[in-house]
């Protein structure tokens, strides 16, 4: 039997930053919530392609108003938090049990369907996301999940001396 399934931060600190918001965006309990900036300071949900995630947004399920700006969210910034939400294929199909073991480790992207944000555990173009863990719930799509952490993206550290 199969329970309902709430994703969201499940391990970890929170960094909370308040953020304005993109005009339309749209946030979905069904699926993630990482956002990246818009370029204007405004965030939006990250999709394939995207390689900036700012965090997670703390949101309620909605969709932002029109206006660019006008509404904003919570962002929890920590790259040590740890985040539960759906796992994909890149063909759109759920993972079996055995992949989902396989890509605990790996990194991989971000895909939205249909307003839903899923980790696509066999796709690392953008490699976004590492894979710390999974979680089934049952076989459809939506109960098979995995827990990921933001990966730090070009990060360098030059000494004192």
């Amino acid at each position: 039997m199969s329970k309902k399934v709430q994703y969201g931060q499940v391990a970890g600190p929170e960094v909370i930053i308040e953020m304005p918001v993109g005009a339309s965006e749209v946030f979905k309990y069904k699926g993630g919530c990482f956002v990246e900036p818009d370029g204007s300071g405004r965030i939006e949900v990250c999709d394939d392609g995207d390689n900036t995630p700012i965090g997670w947004a703390l949101s309620a399920e909605r969709t932002a108003s029109s206006t660019e700006g006008a509404d904003k969210v919570g962002v929890n910034v920590s790259y040590d938090a740890v985040f539960e939400m759906p796992a994909i294929l890149a063909d759109g199909t759920v993972p079996s049990d055995s992949a989902l073991a396989a890509a605990v480790g790996e990194t991989c992207d971000i895909k939205v369907s249909s307003n839903v944000q899923y980790a696509v555990i066999d796709a690392s173009s953008d490699d976004i996301l590492l894979i710390v863990g999974y979680k089934v719930y049952g076989s459809t799509l939506g109960q098979k999940t995995v827990l990921v952490q933001r990966v730090p993206k070009n990060i360098s550290y030059t000494g004192v001396a």
